[in-house]
């Protein structure tokens, strides 16, 4: 059988392992009970809303902690946006939610068997993916966690290295629109993840450049392109990085303490549908493994690079030895004798879990069984193996007491469903504050309002003052919004003790046009800027590419094309 017609038949089997890792979703109604699905099932909602009533750059999400939070650009944009267009599609959110799940699945397997080929025959790849796919870690984001930006994300782990290789190894010219794109939707994802793969990235460019001649050039295109991606997205991540400061959240280290893993998650065979001590009895237990066949894994490639480096003067650094040192650097990193980088290091505090290093993790003793497939091609014992973890992990995928919540679920919610860590710091709890119909109000002074006009991120109101009157806007106040009384800006406050953290604001007697508006501030602004120029300025520089073909000149290479 040709190496050609044995790939289709590899692919197919993958199309059906991703169906087969999220089949439980699509087989119960609804979803699970508790953890982060509800989060994202909602944002996903309200950027519907949102996008519906002509908001296309979400920013303000209004059915959200009672009076509204900014989560539009505190949000994961990708999954978000990506969720809302198929919900106008599928009319249902939850289906769109699922749909997303299995779009990540499918490429995320897709990739990861295209990246595994460059070193490994079809059917060593095929089994590493399926290894893959019921990894523990894996299995707790879809299953138990429902962290479906984390789950979707892990398309761009095998992604993103793929495309280097293209790029540096084969001088493939669509590489260079690939990487950046990859960049730039992965950072719009899930930013957190940039600095947990960052040490699988540049660790395999550097195991890509070492044999080359060229390699500062390579390494100098490479590294732009990549930030080139970053700049695209920076209309989401420079407001994330400045406007934290305003939520809890971005008071102080951002590392949430005693997440660190024990040696009981790495030794505990058992896969808890109650845990009691974290209080989990609604939901399946919380409970992260590292897998056991994962550790084998590992404990098996360092035998082997032992034993490969008996033979000193024909031992060369491979992609074993590069999967087994990432391997063991972020099996390190989860525990708590790392706990030193993450208080001193800042950006690495930011991925709030040491746990959340498994996210790298899962796609490591794939490769490393992959290499043991391919060593010594013992195919019975291939096939006892993969039928074995089919036995251990097949019947852990399945999410405990799905619901079938109606859509008012998702419409409006009073608590703030991203904890309250994301309340800002003048607001107290949102449940707190009475549920109004109407979001404006005359709190002071005598009139009455005679039009009203609500839109996700404004309203519009027409008074008639008898007085000077104090109006309030039910909106929880966040830089931006702005209010317009007759055109002229008039200032807001947002402290008065009876109104905690509530948009108030004076109206003097008359009649008048009100507008209360929720704009970009300098920070958004600068953003949206750096993203525009960014955005033509890839796309000029990719036409001239392939017009004017200047990377041959640069790299003296005929075939970057």
């Amino acid at each position: 059988m040709t190496k050609s017609k044995l790939d289709r038949i590899c692919i197919l089997f993958i199309v059906i392992i991703s169906v087969l890792v999220v089949f439980d979703l699509f087989f119960n109604k609804g979803h699970s009970a508790w953890m982060d699905g509800r989060v994202h099932i909602t944002t996903i909602t309200q950027f519907f809303l949102a996008i519906k009533d002509g908001d296309f750059k979400v920013t303000w999400l209004d059915g959200i902690a009672n009076y509204g939070m900014p989560f539009g650009f505190v949000g994961h944009q990708l999954i978000s946006y990506l969720g809302a267009f198929v919900t106008f599609l599928t009319n249902d959110v939850l289906t769109s939610w699922k749909i997303i799940a299995l779009i990540g699945a499918l490429l995320s397997n897709l990739f990861f068997y295209f990246f595994l080929r460059i070193y490994f025959s079809p059917v060593s790849s095929l089994l590493a993916v399926f290894l893959y796919n019921v990894a523990p870690y894996r299995i707790l984001n879809l299953y138990v966690r429902e962290a479906l930006p984390e789950f979707f994300a892990s398309l761009f782990f095998p992604l993103i290295p793929l495309c280097l290789y293209y790029l540096i190894k084969k001088r493939k010219f669509w590489a260079i629109p690939a990487l950046t794109i990859a960049t730039a939707l992965f950072t719009l994802n899930h930013p957190m993840l940039l600095v947990v793969s960052a040490f699988f990235f540049i660790s395999y460019l550097i195991f890509l450049l070492k044999d080359e001649k060229s390699r500062l050039k390579l390494l100098i295109l490479s590294g732009t392109l990549m930030a080139w991606g970053i700049l695209i997205a920076a209309y989401y991540i420079i407001p994330l990085q400045v406007e934290i400061k305003y939520f809890y959240y971005g008071i102080g280290n951002h590392l949430t303490p005693g997440q660190y893993l024990s040696l009981k998650n790495f030794i505990d065979p058992n896969w808890y549908y109650f845990l009691l001590s974290q209080g989990d009895i609604i939901n399946r237990g919380h409970f992260v493994k590292v897998g056991e066949i994962e550790l084998i894994g590992v404990v098996i490639g360092l035998l082997l690079v032992i034993w490969r480096l008996r033979n000193r003067k024909k031992w060369q650094f491979t992609i074993l030895e590069l999967t087994l040192f990432l391997s063991l650097l972020v099996l390190f990193l989860t525990t708590k004798y790392s706990l030193f980088l993450y208080q001193k290091i800042n950006l690495l505090s930011n991925i709030q879990f040491p746990w959340r290093m498994l996210s790298l993790f899962i796609f490591l003793p794939p490769i490393i069984f992959a290499y043991i497939f391919e060593k010594f091609n013992w195919k019975v014992l291939m096939i006892i193996f993969v039928l074995v973890v089919a036995l251990m992990r097949f019947p852990q995928l399945y999410s405990k007491n799905n619901t079938d919540h109606p859509m008012s679920r998702y419409l409006f919610t009073t608590i703030n469903i991203h904890s309250t860590n994301m309340n800002t710091v003048w607001t107290g709890e949102t449940d707190d504050y009475p549920i109004k119909k109407n979001k404006g109000e005359i709190i002071r002074g005598k009139g009455k309002i005679t039009s009203y006009a609500k839109k996700n991120s404004s309203r519009k109101y027409k008074v008639e003052a008898e007085s000077d009157i104090r109006m309030a806007d039910y909106t929880f106040y966040f830089p931006g919004w702005t209010v317009y009384v007759d055109g002229v800006k008039t200032n807001i406050e947002f402290q008065d003790p009876d109104y905690r953290g509530v948009i108030t604001y004076n109206v003097p007697a008359g009649k008048h046009d009100i507008l209360v508006k929720f704009e970009d501030t300098k920070v958004r602004t600068l953003g949206n800027i750096i993203s525009v120029v960014s955005l033509d300025g890839f796309l000029i520089a990719v036409y001239l590419q392939k017009r004017f073909r200047y990377l041959q000149r640069i790299f003296k290479y005929p075939n970057f094309s």
